[in-house]
């Protein structure tokens, strides 16, 4: 009996043991040594010694899609790049719908290396929800994001500028960028771009980040780059940079960074989504004499915010600040010319 509970202890000792080992084989391209592999499980209590862990390799290679890199010493080992993730315990119904929403809406912000990574996990995760029933696996077709602007088509990024600057960005390292300016036929070349965010705006991705010596942020677009060359040098990030605070400014909706105390009248159908959706913390809404409702709120001055009011068209009316309404009265007569509507027009009334 005691024989025979020192030969369970000893097999469970090696089932941990190859356990662990498992767990800390990357996967390919990345690998590692026995010798890393017997350091760790030094580490972690086993006691092991070195030839054993390359006895386990040669095993455990025959039950699971392990790579042995043997063109030199020390050899490598991972696992293969299309290898089914090993987890232990299963996927919850809950924790698969929830890699299948990642996988379909945050895949464009995800660096090309970790989605390599998830592979397997979104492949497990769309088997758990085959095994759930048709209830379960028809949530990804009851869950949609919709853009509340005009869809437009995603522009393609160049696969290796795309990995090139994820990584830069992932590891704070400068990059070098061809970038081809709208309306240009040649692309410049940024010598030490300094990576700061990634922010995907619509259909498009931007890049924040300084360059020149400059440390307020610029934007270059994704797709207008034509290469992306990795720097040894790290990112100099400035000390009172962070990437909420520069959306919030207004920034991505391509203004200055400065605020304005809008007064907008609306008609008041126009105006109802804004009592659930407000445009500030301090918005105000007032019902007017004739009829309308008058907005006011500090907001971001910004090309989007005269795009959005400009959305509602005659329904719309700004008040405040006068130069923003200056704007709108210019582009109101721009508009009139451009469709003939007065006596005055080149093309007539």
């Amino acid at each position: 009996m005691r024989a025979r509970r020192a030969a369970m202890a000893g097999e469970r000792e090696t089932i941990l043991r190859q356990w662990e080992m498992l767990r800390r084989i990357p996967r390919h391209p990345a690998k590692t040594t026995a010798t890393d592999l017997h350091a760790r499980l030094v580490t972690a209590g086993y006691q092991v010694t070195k030839r054993t862990v390359e006895r386990d390799l040669e095993r455990l290679t025959v039950s699971f899609p392990l790579l042995a890199d043997e063109r030199s010493k020390p050899f490598g080992w991972s696992w293969q790049a299309d290898a089914p993730a090993l987890t232990i315990p299963g996927l919850t119904v809950s924790q698969a719908l929830t890699f299948q929403l990642v996988e379909q809406h945050l895949r464009p912000l995800l660096p090309p290396a970790v989605l390599a990574d998830l592979q397997p996990a979104f492949a497990l995760a769309a088997a758990r929800l085959a095994e759930a029933g048709p209830t379960r696996r028809s949530w990804t077709d009851k869950v949609r994001v919709v853009s509340p602007t005009q869809t437009l088509r995603v522009p393609p990024i160049a696969p290796e500028v795309q990995r090139t600057l994820y990584e830069a960005l992932l590891t704070d390292h400068q990059v070098q960028i061809r970038y081809l300016k709208p309306g240009e036929k040649s692309p410049i070349t940024y010598e030490a771009v300094h990576p700061l965010g990634l922010v995907q705006r619509g259909a498009v991705l931007y890049l924040v980040c300084t360059f020149f010596g400059y440390t307020d942020p610029f934007l270059l677009v994704l797709h207008r780059m034509k290469t992306v060359t990795a720097l040894e040098a790290s990112v100099v990030r400035p000390p009172d940079f962070d990437l909420d605070a520069y959306i919030a400014s207004g920034r991505m909706g391509f203004g200055e960074g400065k605020t304005i105390r809008l007064e907008l009248w609306l008609d008041a159908d126009a105006a109802r989504h804004l009592t659930e959706t407000p445009l500030s913390e301090d918005q105000r809404l007032t019902p007017t004499r004739d009829g309308r409702v008058q907005v006011n709120a500090t907001v971001p001055e910004t090309e989007q915010l005269r795009w959005w009011i400009l959305g509602f068209g005659e329904k719309a009316e700004v008040v405040k600040p006068v130069r923003v309404r200056k704007a709108m009265e210019e582009t109101a007569r721009a508009l009139t010319t451009r469709y003939g509507l007065c006596s005055q027009c080149p093309h007539g009334p």
